[in-house]
């Protein structure tokens, strides 16, 4: 089954839709599972609980919606996308202490965007026992290709690459999904599948990285640079009006 990690509703100071809207819209392109990670900026536990009751009340036959947390470090520098808990840690808490306290309570974390703030260039390599995955193509971060610092952490670490739209607004919303080797989509197993690699990252449906483990992307290469031609020639054309 298809499903897409990382994205932002309501229940995030800086999303745009509601929950509802998330499992519609993905529903109908097939997308069994989303799964949330809502910044932990303004969570606190109560709160948590009542965006877990909402996640399954925004649930469909079609799409399930799995509630997660997008946990950041003090600095807002590192973030860490995590499933699986049944209650909120905190905000803005050192990287390691917020590592060790998700993988204690059954939880799972990835290393997200590893581009913003240069956060690979912070990475330390004691997080790689209590992580099950690198973000290694951010829709909103890296753009309509993959992150050459993310694929050397990646290498460098031998954890999993995972693909992520980072979804806040329409714009975000991309054929980046992971193929996950389960029968349902229940929270459970979606959780387990992390932790064991059961699934593989995609673009439009493809698998994105090859039998050797290289990513395919001299396609999604030319169309980044086509994207970031076209930005800046925009942007060169607002300045001068």
């Amino acid at each position: 089954m298809r499903v897409v990690l990382h994205a932002h509703s309501t229940w995030s100071y800086d999303g745009s839709w509601t929950l509802d809207q998330i499992a519609r819209f993905y529903g109908r392109f097939g997308v069994r599972a989303v799964m949330m990670t809502e910044h932990d900026t303004g969570f606190d536990p109560a709160t948590f609980g009542a965006y877990r009751a909402a996640c399954g009340a925004a649930s469909t036959p079609a799409c399930k919606i799995i509630p997660g947390i997008e946990y950041s470090s003090p600095d807002n520098d590192i973030h860490m996308l995590t499933w699986g808990l049944d209650h909120f840690l905190a905000e803005h808490r050192p990287v390691l202490e917020t590592l060790e306290k998700v993988q204690a309570a059954g939880g799972v974390a990835i290393f997200a965007h590893p581009i913003r703030r240069a956060a690979w260039a912070q990475f330390d390599p004691a997080w790689v026992p209590f992580l099950s995955g690198i973000e290694l193509w951010n829709r909103k971060s890296d753009g309509i290709s993959i992150g050459r610092e993310a694929l050397k952490l990646i290498s460098d670490t031998g954890l999993p690459a995972t693909v992520g739209q980072d979804f806040h607004i329409l714009r975000h919303a991309y054929p980046l999904t992971m193929k996950f080797d389960i029968a349902s989509a229940e929270e459970s197993l979606l959780v387990d599948a992390i932790r064991g690699n059961a699934m593989r990252p995609q673009a439009f449906r493809r698998d994105l990285l090859g039998s050797d483990g290289a990513p395919r992307v001299a396609v999604h290469d030319q169309l980044e640079s086509l994207r970031r031609a076209v930005r800046d020639l925009r942007n060169r054309l607002r300045s001068r009006s």
